[in-house]
């Protein structure tokens, strides 16, 4: 699942919650369920009858996604978390 990586080397979140926030989440899930409505290839096992927001939904839930989440600060400084590294909720 995701967020079980936070201990690995080169996890440690500085800036922001260790967690993906609600609209990281939200787009993250919009994102991908567009690349999958597009033709992308699936990276789980899809049941019959699921949406490419369901697809999507899943493939997060199970941390399968190669995606970084870009952290900015308002002085300029920023981190760059793959979503391995983030809880999925607080």
């Amino acid at each position: 699942m995701a967020g079980e990586g936070a201990s690995e080397k080169g996890c440690k979140v500085r800036i922001g919650p260790p967690w993906l926030t609600k609209y990281e989440k939200a787009r993250i899930i919009g994102i991908r369920a567009l690349q999958i409505a597009l033709g992308a290839p699936v990276l789980v096992k899809v049941r019959e009858g699921m949406s490419p927001v369901e697809i999507a939904e899943e493939e997060l839930r199970r941390g399968v996604l190669p995606i970084i989440i870009v952290r900015w600060t308002p002085e300029g400084r920023y981190q760059e978390i793959p979503i391995r590294c983030l809880r999925l909720q607080p």
